[in-house]
């Protein structure tokens, strides 16, 4: 508690480890809200959706910076149902609002408390998430390469049957293909 010019001010937080660490749970849950990271993905609130959800956070963190205990999920619920509809253009009817909602509730007590084993947990849960999608797109990208390789390695088998060479005669004339700095394969010229 702090005094100046007879306005007493009062923190929501014991120290500023708990604030901090609040902030950094406040941020991964919101990362891990399933409805809110596909809306961020898939750019439903326009190309600046991260920047929306950091702003979302604050918005939250302030919310607990202002009321203290006296913030209630139900209240929190309406502010990430307002968010989601006015800035990512969704309509949530799945409850994941209230949810989350009390989850930062609890979020806020356990951190009052020194207790970080849910934000601990969070992070977890987070980084697992975020290595599981980074494997699936290089995955995805793998297969698309090699799925473009076998459909060019088709073409030229059926452009050179069609010209009367056989396909062992087209495996020893084909090269491989020239890729970019960018990831694009270079088309050539086929010299007859």
């Amino acid at each position: 508690m702090s005094t100046s010019n007879n306005v007493q001010t009062t923190s929501a937080f014991p120290s500023n480890d708990s604030c901090s660490q609040f902030s950094n749970g406040v941020a991964l849950l919101l990362h891990t809200w399933t409805a809110l990271k596909f809306a961020v993905e898939g750019q439903w609130g326009g190309v600046d959706s991260e920047e929306k959800r950091a702003w979302l956070a604050g918005v939250v963190v302030e919310q607990f910076e202002q009321n203290g205990k006296e913030t209630h999920a139900d209240e929190l619920e309406s502010i990430l149902l307002q968010v989601m509809s006015d800035e990512f253009n969704t309509i949530l009817e799945d409850d994941s609002a209230y949810q989350i909602s009390q989850d930062l509730v609890k979020l806020y007590n356990e951190c009052l408390q020194s207790n970080y084993a849910t934000i601990d947990a969070l992070q977890e849960k987070f980084l697992r998430q975020r290595n599981s999608t980074r494997g699936a797109q290089i995955r995805d990208d793998d297969d698309d390469s090699s799925n473009d390789e076998e459909f060019n390695d088709e073409m030229e088998t059926d452009e050179n049957e069609k010209d009367g060479e056989s396909s062992t005669q087209t495996t020893s004339k084909s090269r491989s293909p020239i890729i970019d700095d960018d990831g694009f394969q270079l088309v050539t010229r086929r010299h007859r």
